[in-house]
């Protein structure tokens, strides 16, 4: 798969982890971290859809912004319009996977683009036949985008339909943001849920079924590595504690993202055991 160098995370999601409008940013080809004005700058090395485009994603954005505060305050009632829109900003994320959206630097899709459109735990980590993961390269990648565009509602309800919001220990946004999980607590007992880090110290999880506040600690802790894991740029509070602790460690040994640029979900489990009789990629396992 071609190599997108697009980065980009969103001004509205951003400004969760902002201390008088900055943070903290770092990228794999830099050494140190760097402060970043949010008003003057965004994440991104290149222009990455048409202006069109550009310009509904971020209605979208704007809608998440508003429900995010509605949806992080303990004393507000969330409605169905504000998880809708966290909703389909989770969708619009996921489209800004190199793989979904292509790269700015090529005109049309990378392979896969066209495939895992639906942000569905199922459709992740591969599958797709060769013919149908290539076929995004023969099609524009502003006509994919816009197609995708035109779905987000009806993707956004492809998401597990139940919606919870857990306030954790420090969390780290990055341009690879969603994620699926599926937690094996046992060889029969599996749970799977999308989950996103919503601010510093907050995420969303859609799942099947409730998760307990045990099982979002293991969220919590798995998502804060993948993110560090696949992204290609991070963001911190101005403080940068999960920058200078996790990830600058971690890349020092990880200088490339891992993965391809497509959602894949990860396994993991409570007891070692089980791993080898479940049938699933040993490199989407953990334990």
């Amino acid at each position: 798969m071609r190599q997108s160098y697009d980065h980009f995370i969103s001004r509205a999601h951003m400004r969760e982890w902002a201390t008088d409008n900055r943070v903290t940013v770092l990228r794999r080809n830099d050494v140190n971290p760097k402060t970043l004005d949010i008003g003057k700058t965004i994440a991104a090395e290149k222009g990455l859809n048409s202006p069109t485009i550009e310009a509904a994603y971020g209605k979208i954005e704007g809608a998440f912004a508003r429900a995010s505060r509605r949806l992080l305050e303990s004393s507000s009632i969330p409605t169905h319009l504000d998880w809708q829109a966290v909703r389909e900003y989770a969708v619009l994320i996921h489209d800004r996977y190199p793989a979904l959206r292509g790269s700015a630097a090529d005109e049309n899709g990378l392979p896969g683009g066209n495939v895992m459109m639906e942000p569905n735990p199922a459709h992740w980590g591969g599958g797709a036949s060769d013919h149908l993961a290539h076929l995004a390269t023969a099609m524009d990648r502003e006509h994919l985008k816009a197609a995708r565009l035109q779905l987000l509602p009806v993707f956004a309800q492809s998401l597990p339909p139940l919606s919870q919001i857990f306030h954790v220990e420090r969390m780290l946004l990055g341009d690879a943001g969603i994620h699926a999980i599926t937690l094996h607590s046992d060889d029969e007992t599996k749970s799977t849920c999308v989950a996103m880090p919503l601010s510093p110290n907050a995420l969303v999880v859609f799942g099947n079924q409730l998760i307990e506040n045990e099982e979002a600690r293991h969220i919590e802790h798995i998502l804060r590595f993948k993110v560090a894991m696949e992204s290609t740029v991070v963001v911190d509070t101005l403080e940068a504690p999960v920058i200078r602790e996790l990830v600058m460690p971690m890349w020092r040994f990880q200088p490339q993202p891992s993965g391809t640029g497509a959602p894949k979900a990860i396994n993991v489990w409570s007891r070692p055991e089980d791993i080898l009789d479940s049938g699933c990629d040993d490199s989407q396992s953990s334990s």
